[in-house]
Order: C-alpha cells, then structure tokens, then sequence
C-alpha cells in the first residue's frame, strides 16, 4: 500500500532525510497548522520544504527558468 498522495505531475519524488532543528519544525507545523485551518488547505510539512527548496534554488539561480527545479 502506498503512503502519501499521488505524485504531482509527471515528475518523480524520492525520499531524502533532513537533519532540521525541532525549533524549526515547531514554526513550520504552527504555520501550516494555522494557514490550513484558516485557508481550507492541507499543505503538508513535506511540500512547505519542497517549496522552500524550489524558491532557494530560484533565487541562487540554479533553476533552469522553468519555474519548476523538478525534472
């Protein structure tokens, strides 16, 4: 049985451990708890990081111009 959603587009995911500090975590769960709840939304930890990564990669200019870092 798979765990998680279904891949989002025709790009593929592999999982990847982070060593992140539990303070850290503590205001990104607060932030998606709140913003869920408020928005109607279910953004997981997983996608906040994701996005993070892309918008990191963006701003380093190591994307390609795409607008997606996946591929």
């Amino acid at each position: 049985m798979p765990y998680g959603r279904p891949m989002k587009g025709k790009f593929r995911r592999v999982p990847a451990t982070v060593h992140i500090p539990t303070g850290v975590l503590d205001i990104i769960d607060t932030f998606l708890e709140e913003s869920n709840e408020r928005d109607g939304t279910k953004v997981t930890r997983s996608d906040f990081i994701v996005e993070a990564i892309e918008e990191h990669i963006k701003r380093l200019g190591l994307d390609d111009g795409s607008g997606e870092a996946n591929g």
